[in-house]
């Protein structure tokens, strides 16, 4: 394929398939590839998209249809794509058209916010943390220390949209640091075990298994030693002086799991009365909802554990309200498509191999005889 073509193509909004008849795909730009898992060499899995395909073949006529495409992350459902079949350049092919996501523009408002956030934000936050230890140091009265305590709480929840930012653009943590989640997890407890003391809440730590023989994993010891701290923090928040936080360590084959049961993280609020001037049913509460520290709080640590090949997800077990944090062990995690690779990389060759042949036929045919 002339190179120029193949540039437009994969600048696409939307992903394209080019299909043969037999519905082996010929060509998916990166998109296609990504939303569908199909790439150069498959066969097309829809039934529905192959018979669109052989209806725009012999009746050259375009068809539209709901497909099901690969889930983004494990765990996720997998999404709908709307698509439109249109007769192909010939009458052995046929494109298919994929619409480009809804959510796709909003993703790309929501990394701008990112970026704007991690490069004109981390500055001022800096300074402000500077300016509320001289207000500290010097004193003030009470009204002022209030003031502080206020700013200092509001820097807080800055610090973690910051966070947040830094982390939101990376594919991988770029970290490969042998860590030891039991010990860490317990580390990162005698942290913030001051504030538990001082509103008499205990832990208790269980491992369903010998604390020697469980596995270690590798990534960023610096990253989910946050994500500890931001559960446990909010654990605390949430739960009533002289709780007792019961965290549990389940070793599944490959998979660390840690349990945090029914610790009340990130616990949302059920809002005021004020809060409810729309239709609402009598007798029904309020939507519940985490306030914003909580909010960004919780997607700083899905983040961090899902760029780990981890999921951090909230369980219902008979009425009581369980995180999990379920973690790979072993070997490093890598974020990558590597299969999709192989059989783009294999399709590549044959085309190259195709294209050398036809030029030594080429030279061949213009040599002189």
């Amino acid at each position: 394929m002339h190179s120029t073509l193949t540039e437009l193509l994969e600048n696409l909004k939307s992903g394209l398939l080019w299909v043969h008849r037999d519905a082996t795909v010929r060509y998916a730009n990166s998109d296609a590839c990504l939303r569908t898992g199909l790439a150069p060499g498959h066969k097309l899995f829809d039934p529905d998209m192959v018979a669109a395909v052989s209806a725009a073949v012999t009746q050259q006529t375009a068809r539209k249809l709901v497909s099901v495409g690969v889930a983004s992350a494990p765990g996720l459902p997998a999404p709908e794509l709307q698509c439109r079949v249109i007769p192909g350049l010939s009458r052995e092919d046929a494109f298919v058209l994929i619409a480009p996501d809804a959510s796709d523009d909003a993703g790309s408002a929501f990394d701008n916010l990112m970026q704007v956030i991690r490069t004109d934000l981390r500055d001022p936050m800096a300074e402000t943390r500077n300016a509320i230890a001289l207000a500290r140091e010097h004193g003030g009265g009470p009204e002022v220390d209030a003031l502080v305590d206020g700013v200092h709480e509001l820097v807080r929840v800055l610090d973690k949209l910051v966070d947040l930012a830094q982390l939101w653009g990376s594919g991988a943590l770029f970290a490969n640091d042998r860590i030891e989640l039991w010990s860490l997890l317990q580390t990162v407890w005698a942290e913030v075990e001051p504030v538990a003391m001082s509103r008499q809440i205990k832990v208790r730590f269980r491992a369903q298994t010998d604390a020697a023989s469980l596995a270690t994993l590798y990534g960023s010891e610096h990253w989910l030693r946050r994500v500890f701290l931001e559960c446990l923090e909010s654990a605390l928040r949430s739960s009533p002086a002289g709780a007792v936080l019961d965290i549990e360590h389940r070793q599944m084959g490959p998979r660390a799991v840690i349990v945090f049961r029914d610790c009340g993280m990130f616990a949302p609020r059920y809002a005021d009365a004020v809060d409810l001037p729309r239709s609402q049913v009598a007798g029904q509460r309020a939507p519940a909802k985490r306030d914003a520290r909580d909010q960004i709080g919780f997607k700083l640590c899905q983040h961090i554990v899902s760029l780990h090949g981890g999921q951090l997800r909230e369980e219902d077990d008979d009425g009581m309200r369980n995180f999990v944090i379920d973690l790979p062990t072993g070997a490093p995690f890598r974020n990558d498509n590597s299969q999709l690779d192989i059989v783009q990389a294999q399709q590549y060759a044959r085309d190259l191999a195709a294209l050398m042949a036809r030029a030594r036929k080429r030279s061949a045919d213009s040599a002189p005889r």
